[in-house]
């Protein structure tokens, strides 16, 4: 049998203790001593915490009877202090507690995911690692039982409270005066730290072979750290030593496991300083140990930020030599003499010469002559490019990477990229080639035929979208060779401009302002090199009327032939059509919709094809079969997911060139702004890993890095276009935000906690274990359900018709501000999602003789509604479903927005306002939004706000899903009761 045999009995020096079964339906706690510590007798002492022990000896005691039995004949010990004692994990128990005397109950223990695997991860009060936990088999659970992070419910004790237990059971005469003095002995101190009860654990799990152990020192953090594995090679816990028992663990572990070389860590001699002379042999595979020459040189080193870390009290760990290295002792004579010459690997300078940069600047490491020109190259001081042929969108070019006088060719870093080389060596000295300047090589490396598509030299041949993603990424001058007009072709492909000015004729019947005509020369630019892009212009400032100009000026002007489709969700079909016939005649237009669809008759009777969405999914096999001049995506956000059926449609589409309309460019997934990417310029950025090493480490929440930022705006900059109604409409009127605030009435209170308490506790449960999924549907259902508490309990209880019998604090707040509004003489527009809100709005409007006007997904004549609202005088509210109402319509008659519920994200908010703030506005806009205290509503509020920040820095599509907006722990706070 194994110590872990006995996995219900625990020990501490001459005691035992049992613990019941969980299932065991009475519950009890035995412990045995062989005597009790000041007693004058000799009997053994036995107690159970059960309610039989009090008539009987228990089942309980006569068990822990049997397994000591079995225990002591196995083990060969009179009690498991002595087994434990004489074990190795006492001894490194004693060394670790030597540095780190930390008590059980002061450790703090989390639990992570990495690789889909759960990890305990402990750390001392102040935040400093101590332990991983990687072995996920019950003996993790019973770490947390010894550490205390985990009891048994009930009066009985746990395994903490069983071994606290026997420790005062077993203290001795000295160590009560102590404790009375609020002191304890070494023993003591040993028995209740965490890394005593680790060492105790490791011993009851493992045993004395059941392991293997691996020192090794994180060149990140400097911690020196100790794995431990199981005999097949399965990770158990990775511990953190204490800097200052470094040395005292490598001398256990070399004495305790003298045939296993890789525990046998020898420090060698720290010399003071390094010098490298024209003595040093290169190219031979030797041990990379420099030697010192100098005594005034071992404390500059140690004094060095980046060496401190690597300080394990008299031992330092030498970084780039991968070597742990002593230090001498002041009081001792210097016995290390300076050697004559010494050996690196040739492959090893770059390194050595990029670690000790400072040290090289600062003259502390010295290079005789004839290496004194090495010097690692990160960056590169210009681009110089020179094409040779021009043919449709691909370019011959010749591309140096200046350094100083010297240049290297652009081939000549790919290849070295290729071959996986750390350093390019040159005339200059080494370019490191994994530096930021040239990670943005990498994309190019994507292609097959990239290095064997060359002429002769250096010539390479790059796309226009790789040559702008070059020229994007790069903060250095880009030089263009002049004297030809090849020159002038690139100057203008690298300054994102047609070949020629526009003229200024109007190509819409009515004129473009003058950013819409800078709109107009981007999209002549993309169209004329054969590009793509994503035209995200603010709400209201005119996407279509710029698209509507391209596609004049590729027909008119450009006599393009082929046939222009327009995608666009369904509700937004007659917009297209009446702004294009309105502003384009010259246009003929017609929709592809309704039954009698036909796709042939389409393509022959007209110039621009509408249709939808759901409709390009079905009849993508007769599309795809068409190659167009244009696609137009309009609010291409609806196509974000490259999952759908849609999505897919939509690349399966030819065209020249496809162009996504959206004014929410941003809000929650990173990856959608790479589908939509993928969608219009396929490859551009390449993998998804490749495209997530562009980006860094980003929150879905918070901005990225800055200089992952940096990297992606410019990465994305040539083919996206994107200004504010703010910095381009001198003439429109103001914009006032204002949250407003309301309670919850007591009949609100009281369906809020039912639901939190019913259905909230349970679902908070199943979110705290990290290792279940999350159930979004059920999530999702609570959440509305709590929205809809917090609108009116009418939308709960039932009863719409008869609303007025039930109190809602926002309810009242809405009516103030509607009265308030209406009695200024002003139209007011009321976004809600929940239909049941609109019709006790409509019965409120109708008791009053309000004149208003109802748009849901279900209304058909969109058109007249929408009229109605802007032209009629009578009519003096606008409802709308927030789905149906925020993109396609023009609501600038309102003047007042009320968002009566938070959507899950702020672009759909914007989305919305902005039917009303935007060309055409001629008064003040003051939007509305009301939120309920105390409740998911206020939380939801916060949420959206910060992710607003992040649609502001990176573009990308907006997601009214629940999946990808909220965190598991963001799901956690909003189920939390009031």
């Amino acid at each position: 049998m194994r110590m872990s045999d006995y996995q219900n009995l625990e020990f501490l020096r001459s005691g035992f203790g049992l613990l019941s079964h969980p299932k065991d339906q009475h519950q009890g706690t035995a412990i045995y001593l062989p005597k009790v510590p000041g007693s004058l007798g000799s009997r053994p002492f036995r107690s159970c915490s059960c309610a039989a022990s009090k008539k009987m000896t228990c089942r309980h005691i006569r068990q822990l009877s049997q397994l000591l039995s079995e225990f002591q004949e196995t083990f060969g010990a009179g009690n498991g202090s002595e087994a434990f004692t004489q074990s190795f994990w006492y001894r490194l128990g004693e060394v670790l507690h030597a540095g780190d005397s930390q008590e059980c109950a002061k450790v703090r223990v989390a639990q992570i995911r990495r690789d889909g695997k759960p990890i305990r991860v402990f750390t001392s009060p102040g935040g400093d690692l101590l332990l991983e936990w990687l072995d996920t088999s019950p003996a993790a659970i019973r770490l947390l039982e010894r550490a205390g992070k985990i009891s048994r419910h009930g009066p009985w004790l746990d395994r903490a409270g069983l071994l606290q237990k026997l420790g005062l059971l077993l203290r001795t005469e000295a160590e009560r005066r102590f404790n009375e003095a609020s002191t304890k002995s070494h023993q003591q101190s040993l028995e209740e730290s965490f890394m005593g009860r680790l060492a105790y654990h490791c011993f009851r799990e493992y045993g004395e072979s059941g392991f293997s152990l691996h020192p090794a020192i994180d060149e990140r953090s400097g911690e020196f750290t100790l794995a431990c594995r199981s005999t097949d090679g399965e990770p158990l816990f990775r511990l953190v030593v204490p800097r200052q028992q470094v040395r005292r663990t490598i001398g256990l572990l070399a004495k305790e496991f003298p045939q296993e070389e890789n525990l046998g860590i020898h420090p060698i001699p720290l010399k003071s300083i390094f010098r490298v002379s024209h003595t040093t042999e290169l190219d031979i595979e030797v041990r990379p140990v420099i030697q010192a020459l100098q005594a005034s040189g071992e404390s500059f080193f140690l004094e060095q930020e980046e060496v401190k870390k690597f300080r394990y009290g008299d031992l330092v760990y030498v970084k780039p030599l991968q070597v742990l290295a002593e230090l001498e002792r002041p009081s001792r004579k210097r016995k290390f003499l300076a050697p004559v010459s010494m050996k690196l690997k040739r492959s090893q300078v770059p390194s050595f010469l990029a670690e000790y940069r400072r040290e090289l600047e600062e003259g502390a490491v010295v290079f005789e002559d004839t290496l004194a020109p090495l010097e690692i190259l990160s960056d590169y001081d210009y681009v110089e490019i020179a094409p040779s042929a021009v043919e449709h969108s691909w370019y011959w070019l010749s591309i140096r990477y200046g350094f100083g006088n010297q240049s290297v060719s652009l081939l000549e870093l790919l290849k070295a990229k290729k071959e996986g080389l750390p350093y390019l060596e040159t005339a200059s000295g080494w370019i490191d080639l994994a530096s930021d300047a040239f990670r943005n090589l990498t994309h190019l490396l994507r292609r097959d035929d990239l290095l064997s598509d060359v002429e002769a030299g250096e010539k390479i041949r790059l796309s226009a979208s790789e040559l702008l993603r070059l020229s994007a990424s790069t903060h250095h001058p880009v030089r263009v060779q002049e004297g030809h007009e090849r020159s002038e072709i690139l100057k203008r492909l690298l300054a994102l401009e047609p070949s020629q000015p526009w003229d200024g004729t109007n190509v819409l019947a009515s004129p473009l302002r003058p950013y819409q005509k800078l709109g107009l020369d981007w999209l002549r630019f993309l169209s004329e090199n054969h590009l793509a892009g994503l035209l995200c212009d603010d709400m209201g400032l005119g996407k279509t009327h710029q698209a509507m100009a391209l596609m004049v000026w590729l027909r008119k002007h450009q006599k393009v032939k082929a046939p222009f489709l327009v995608v666009c969700p369904t509700t937004v079909i007659s917009h297209w059509r009446d702004k294009i016939r309105e502003h384009a005649p010259e246009l003929q237009d017609i929709v592809h919709h309704g039954p009698q669809r036909n796709v042939k008759e389409a393509l022959t009777d007209a110039d621009v094809v509408l249709t939808s969405y759901g409709l390009l999914r079905n009849d993508i096999v007769q599309l795809e079969k068409v190659t167009f001049a244009l696609v137009i995506f309009d609010e291409i956000q609806n196509l974000k997911n490259r999952n759908t059926q849609s999505y897919q449609a939509g690349l399966a589409l030819r065209a020249d060139m496809k162009l996504g309309l959206t004014g929410t460019p941003i809000e929650n997934s990173l990856d959608e702004l790479k589908n939509l990417f993928d969608l219009v310029l396929p490859g551009y950025f390449g993998t998804d890993k490749e495209f997530a090493d562009l980006c860094g480490k980003a929150s879905r929440e918070t901005l990225l890095p800055k200089e992952n930022l940096d990297a992606v705006r410019k990465a994305i900059s040539p083919f996206v276009l994107r200004r504010l109604k703010k910095a381009v409409l001198d003439e429109l009127p103001d914009k006032i935000e204002d949250l407003r605030t309301c309670q919850l009435s007591e009949d609100q209170v009281k369906l809020y906690r039912d639901a939190i308490a019913t259905r909230g506790a349970s679902l908070t449960k199943q979110l705290r274990r990290r290792e279940q999924p999350i159930p979004y549907i059920h999530v999702f259902g609570l959440l509305m359900l709590l929205k809809q508490i917090c609108d009116h309990p009418a939308l709960v209880v039932g009863g719409l018709e008869e609303f007025e019998k039930h109190q809602s604090g926002k309810w009242e707040l809405f009516q103030e501000l509607l009265f308030e509004s209406l009695d200024s003489g002003q139209k007011v527009v009321v976004f809600t999602q929940f239909l049941g809100m609109i019709a006790m709005m409509e019965r409120l409007l109708t008791g009053l003789d309000v004149g208003f006007s109802t748009l849901t997904g279900s209304t058909r004549n969109r058109a007249e509604v929408i009229r109605r609202f802007n032209e009629e005088p009578d009519c003096r509210v606008f409802l709308g479903s927030l789905k149906a109402g925020g993109t396609g319509i023009d609501l600038v008659a309102g003047s007042v927005v009320l968002h009566y519920d938070r959507w899950w994200n702020a672009a759909r908010e914007d989305q919305a306002t902005d039917r009303v703030y935007r060309i055409g506005q001629k008064r003040a806009v003051q939007v509305f939004k009301l939120v309920t205290e105390g409740t998911l509503e206020e939380k939801i509020s916060a949420i959206i706000d910060r992710k607003r920040r992040l649609m502001n820095s990176v573009l990308q599509a907006d997601d009214p899903g629940l999946r990808k907006i909220f965190s598991r722990e963001e799901l956690i706070e909003l189920l939390q009761p009031v």
